[in-house]
């Protein structure tokens, strides 16, 4: 796989297939060599790919030499320029006095943004609505006002409404267990993005992202409905799983609670799961930033057991399994290949 990745690299001076690109087609190539050569670790090919790409154009040797310095690594841009196959200077003269292209302003304006809509905005919001939240890689028990026991997964959030009789948790983010006192005259509600889940008394799970709600049930009975049609509603009983949707209701499948809830002991186990599913799994378990930037190793499947503390080892270990490479960089920004 790495051969192949080299002949393309000599092709268009790309590293990927699929995945992440940049607009401007000099940046993209520039991104794809920074990640290829970072770790020190190309061979004599890779290396003789790559100076044939930087010699070809002037604009080439100022993206790369850009990059290197904005990440302030100036000892990856020496090491690069240096061992060319041929005695021609690597680093045009007019590539050193060139101003910063109209493209820097864009992308560093874009990664501004993105901090900003990504990051700050959310993390502001969950502030000042959740009354207990957890970082990455953070596990978390939380006793309820009724008595009841919450045990809250990574990066989640939680809001309460304890008055008046009533007993609701609303799940903001992530994933929550939830181990209820019984109390038939007061029911316990779990509201998430697209469904109420309604118990007297009962073990379950549920988990809230982007898309859908998943609500898996340990012991007891829950009724699960849409939030925008409480009417309507799926009975459970233990070792049930569903799944709540813009679109509706899935239907009510079987699921494992050992292996669905394995993530209470801090485990994550998968089997025969797409490895873009697993590296999503894994992001909400590494406080940094994990990028998958082959679409074809995306969609390799995989199964394993692995521990939640440790979801770069485990990322490295299922990399080799699928044929990629992983390149740690600062900031905890881990770039998958």
């Amino acid at each position: 796989m790495e051969h192949d990745r080299v002949e393309q690299d000599k092709a268009d001076g790309s590293g990927g297939d699929g995945g992440y690109r940049h607009a401007d087609p000099v940046v993209d190539a520039a991104l794809n060599w920074f990640v290829t050569l970072l770790d020190g670790s190309a061979d004599a090919e890779t290396l003789a790919a790559y100076h044939a790409w930087r010699q070809s154009d002037p604009r080439h040797a100022q993206a790369f030499d850009r990059l290197a310095e904005i990440n302030g690594m100036p000892e990856l841009r020496a090491a690069t320029r240096a061992g060319a196959p041929q005695p021609v200077p690597l680093h045009h003269p007019a590539a050193r006095s060139a101003p910063r292209g109209p493209w820097w302003g864009s992308l560093a304006a874009a990664v501004v943004l993105a901090a900003i809509g990504l990051h700050l905005f959310p993390a502001m919001t969950l502030r000042w609505t959740a009354d207990h939240r957890t970082a990455a890689g953070e596990r978390r028990e939380v006793a309820l006002p009724d008595g009841s026991r919450l045990t809250l997964d990574t990066d989640s959030a939680v809001a309460l409404d304890f008055g008046d009789g009533r007993r609701t948790v609303r799940l903001l983010r992530g994933q929550g267990y939830f181990d209820v006192v019984p109390d038939p005259a007061r029911p316990f509600r779990v509201i998430g993005g697209y469904s109420t889940v309604q118990v007297t008394g009962t073990a379950f799970a549920v988990h809230a992202d982007d898309g859908q709600d998943a609500v898996v049930l340990e012991r007891g009975r829950v009724s699960v409905s849409r939030l925008d049609d409480p009417d309507r509603s799926v009975n459970l009983v233990p070792g049930d799983r569903v799944t709540a949707t813009a679109a509706g209701l899935s239907g009510v499948a079987r699921a494992d609670p050992a292996t669905a809830l394995a993530w209470r002991e801090g485990r994550y186990v998968f089997h025969e799961q797409p490895f873009a599913a697993v590296v999503d799994t894994l992001r909400r378990y590494h406080p940094g930033t994990i990028l998958l930037l082959d679409e074809r190793v995306g969609r390799e499947r995989v199964s394993g057991n692995y521990r939640l503390d440790d979801a770069v080892g485990a990322l490295q270990s299922l990399a080799g399994i699928v044929g990629a490479r992983v390149t740690t960089l600062p900031a905890g920004i881990v770039v998958v290949r």
